[in-house]
């Protein structure tokens, strides 16, 4: 569907399962435009290091940890819980011709929770000292000044998480409507005001970071109004949609989104959780520790990010629709082929972030008041990170698959364990591994969380092809494997090298080179690899880029 059909709604079409080529080019779509994004959101880290550093101030530790408090609201609310509740049932009432219901379903739902949203911000406005300093970073007492500081930025940022919402809300119906795109764009959009925004309070304020990084929160706030609710907004009007003011939470779709919500809440944000969880344990540590993980984990998310939240989001309402129509074979070969493509993908992800993390930091981050401590900290926690890449990536298949189906219980007590875990763990490698350990807890609970639900979701779905999905990921892992070797030999090699390593750690062009030729000749050996293993991923990305460029034909 393009963007420049009808503002009729009766002219938009109806959300469907589509075909592979549709599932291809809603999935190329989302892929593209995350890409882009997290480019973008490396560039926004490039800024932050260069101007703010890690551990040479404690700006950089209190801008991140000004993000937990909102964290928790944009996460349960506007960061894919209210879409995977709210998505199913409105696509239900799409499929069987009830779009009044439907859209009176979108009304109560965008009045009542952004009255109670609004509320719960106040509160947080008011009480964030005390739920900064007791409960989200304790450790920050200690130092009052960061403290203050990270009060000061929450206050700012907290009412963005309102325009999360309402973006979230309006992205959920554009993707029923085979709309990808736009609401893609949305975090692009984002990226660049903080980066802006990051760039003048640095420059203005080049010998006072902690002047200068309000700058970051202000462009915050604006590229969450832009990018969530000016855009969105356009292209919901192009689609035609109806909202008008609603309480009426005695309708019967409110009722079924609202018993459906509160499991996927925790569900779908407790790997979130986990993070936002780790500054308590963090605050405690040594200044930079919290910029450290917050980094890995944003190096980890990149590929991540771009696979995973890219087929997730595009196959997710054409599992809803079949769970609507009961073509229960057809969700069961959706679910398969979206695992086998996600796990081709990030299991070689994994690889390379766990091998390149040093490298890569050094290119992108190491500048400015981000020094080599920084770099070789943050390296090991992304290597930490990188393990959970391939679970992660087939939770987000995993849990939707879940949430089509209307069970949202199982994610949520599957999750809830998986925190527990975490907590657990986080008290027994803290110490011993210090702020690592809170990356490899994040990992280890993740991964069993992974196995756990695909156990229990291959018991009550029966035929998943099981046997073609590990069939897949023993092709890939060997791949994966031989491009980890190559990677490696060229690391070592590349490391003897007198202008790749000096005395302080890796050069920029050492850096550049062992990245460069790193991910080219090992991607380029895993691509061979699968192919010589016969991986119908690769036959299957063979089709789609042909779909997408198609050649000139010969002349007779």
């Amino acid at each position: 569907m393009s963007e420049s059909q009808s503002n009729s709604p009766s002219d938009a079409p109806r959300p469907s399962a589509g075909g592979a080529g549709r599932f291809a080019s809603a999935a190329g779509i989302m892929v593209a435009a995350i890409l882009l994004s997290r480019l973008l959101g490396l560039g926004r880290e490039m800024v932050i290091a260069n101007y703010f550093g890690a551990q040479a101030t404690i700006v950089a530790d209190s801008y991140r940890a000004a993000f937990r408090l909102p964290d928790l609201l944009v996460y349960m609310v506007a960061g894919g819980a209210l879409s995977s509740a709210f998505i199913p049932i409105f696509t239900e009432y799409l499929t069987r011709d009830k779009d009044d219901d439907a859209w009176k379903l979108f009304s109560v739902f965008g009045t009542v929770v952004s009255l109670l949203l609004v509320g719960v911000i106040l509160l947080g406005e008011i009480y964030a000292p005390q739920l900064i300093g007791n409960v989200l970073a304790p450790g920050f007492r200690e130092y009052p000044e960061k403290l203050a500081l990270t009060v000061a930025l929450t206050r700012i940022i907290l009412p963005a998480q309102l325009f999360f919402f309402l973006g979230g809300l309006m992205m959920s119906t554009l993707y029923v409507r085979n709309q990808f795109l736009v609401p893609a764009l949305g975090p692009v959009v984002y990226n660049l005001f903080i980066i802006l925004g990051g760039i003048l309070g640095g420059m203005l304020f080049a010998d006072d970071p902690q002047r200068g990084v309000f700058g970051l929160a202000w462009g915050v706030v604006v590229g969450a109004f832009v990018g969530n609710v000016l855009l969105q907004g356009w292209m919901m009007r192009r689609v035609g949609f109806r909202f008008r003011l609603s309480f009426d939470i005695r309708h019967p779709g409110v009722r079924r989104v609202a018993l459906l919500m509160l499991p996927v809440i925790l569900g779908l944000s407790l790997p979130q959780l986990q993070v936002i969880l780790t500054t308590p344990f963090a605050s405690y540590l040594q200044h930079g520790s919290i910029a450290w993980l917050d980094n890995a984990n944003k190096m980890m998310q990149l590929p991540l990010g771009v696979f995973a939240q890219g087929l997730g989001i595009a196959v997710f309402p054409a599992l809803a629709a079949m769970s609507a129509r009961g073509d229960m074979d057809g969700l069961r070969r959706t679910f398969g082929q979206g695992v086998r493509a996600i796990l081709f993908l990030t299991i070689p992800s994994s690889v390379l972030v766990i091998l390149l993390a040093e490298p890569t930091i050094r290119l992108l981050f190491q500048r400015g008041l981000w020094n080599l401590t920084d770099t070789l900290n943050t390296a090991q926690a992304t290597g930490f990170y990188g393990l959970s890449i391939f679970a992660l990536g087939a939770l987000a298949i995993i849990n939707r698959t879940y949430y089509a189906l209307k069970d949202t219980w199982t994610p949520m007590l599957a999750g809830t364990v998986a925190t527990i875990l975490y907590l657990g763990l986080n008290f027994i490698l803290t110490p011993l591994m210090g702020h690592n350990g809170l990356a490899l807890s994040f990992s280890i609970s993740n991964i069993l969380m992974m196995f756990a639900l695909s156990i229990t979701l291959k018991r009550r779905l029966g035929n998943v092809g099981m046997g073609d999905i590990l069939a897949s990921v023993g092709r890939t892992v060997l791949a994966a494997g031989a491009m980890g070797a190559l990677v490696w030999l060229v690391i070592l090699l590349t490391d003897r090298l007198p202008l790749v390593r000096g005395a302080e750690g890796l050069t920029v062009l050492g850096a550049a080179l062992q990245v460069g030729l790193s991910a080219g000749l090992g991607g380029g050996l895993f691509w061979l690899v699968s192919r010589w293993l016969r991986s119908p991923e690769t036959d299957y990305i063979v089709r789609a880029v042909r779909q997408r460029f198609p050649g000139r034909k010969r002349p007779d």
